[in-house]
């Protein structure tokens, strides 16, 4: 079912699911592709040019300028309403098909036409070195906070 999105007020496709969900890492197709069987069961966020589209096997492509292909399992999204040559950006699960392949399960899809791809590239390219660095202060303090004696700070 669709629902209006938090973030854009734009129409997206949101599957209901009643557990805990982590947010997606954003990851390009080619790396949830070469990282395959280590991202399993991990939530990933990317973007892709709708490439194919079967509703009998409820199954997408996207590809990638860098010629990458991921599958997509619509399941938790029927009916997947998307242009063929939009772009597609996806948050969901990967899982691995019996025969190896990496298969992104969403649980939200919403079209980004007209994002610009080389500017969010670059966008990603400044913001993950920050978020390693945000990362590996909360971790320091985390350190810190656990050397700190009991009942010291204590009120």
């Amino acid at each position: 079912f669709d629902r209006l999105c938090f973030c854009c007020e734009e129409t997206c496709y949101v599957a209901s699911m009643s557990m805990s969900l982590q947010s997606g890492e954003v990851m390009k197709l080619s790396e949830i592709v070469s990282e395959g069987v280590a991202l399993e069961g991990k939530s990933v966020r990317t973007i892709g040019k709708l490439a194919r589209y079967s509703a009998v096997t409820s199954t997408a492509v996207l590809s990638a300028s860098d010629g990458a292909r991921l599958t997509v399992s619509t399941r938790l999204l029927e009916p997947f309403a998307f242009q063929l040559h939009s772009l597609v950006q996806v948050i969901g699960e990967v899982e691995m098909t019996g025969s190896g392949e990496c298969v992104v399960v969403p649980r939200v899809a919403r079209c980004v036409d007209g994002l610009d791809m080389r500017l969010h590239d670059e966008a990603l390219a400044v913001w993950r070195p920050f978020l390693q660095k945000q990362r590996e202060q909360q971790q320091q303090q985390e350190y810190q906070d656990e050397d700190l004696p009991s009942g010291v700070f204590d009120m």
